[in-house]
């Protein structure tokens, strides 16, 4: 299974692709709002955990243009915004689990086991860019 982390602190991105890595898990990690966007429009991703508080485009916005985009990849915001405001955006711009940091790496481990059950988010039969259009796309 290959994730996307998205987490600006490099000690906590470290120890996460760290222990993603002990549990076979193919790890690709982006710094900030911006690079997560252009890596999960480039690959295939089975989930994205997403930190909120990003530089560039925060986690909200990257969340909401993912979806905008089509994208149905599982989206885990992993963030310190605790507040249940903050919980409520998350879900809302289409986040399918919002846990609050400090966590405990089992319970997140638990938590994508479980957003990874639901199995492949299903793919558009057409594919737009620009002026440019495929409709008998193979993934």
């Amino acid at each position: 299974m290959r994730i996307l982390l998205v987490e600006d602190e490099p000690d906590a991105a470290r120890m996460l692709a760290k222990g993603f890595r002990e549990q076979a898990y193919a790890i690709d990690v982006a710094a900030d709002g911006d690079a997560a966007l252009e890596m999960a429009y480039i690959n295939s991703y089975d989930l994205i955990i997403l930190d909120v508080m990003l530089p560039g485009k925060d986690g909200f916005t990257v969340c909401r243009e993912l979806r905008a985009s089509g994208s149905a990849v599982p989206i885990l915001m992993l963030t310190a915004r605790d507040m249940v405001e903050d919980r409520i955006e998350g879900l809302d711009t289409g986040a399918d689990d919002y846990l609050v940091k400090p966590f405990d790496f089992h319970e997140l481990l638990a938590r994508v086991r479980a957003l990874l059950r639901r199995g492949p988010a299903l793919r558009p039969e057409t594919i737009e860019i620009a002026d440019l259009k495929d409709e008998d796309t193979d993934y």
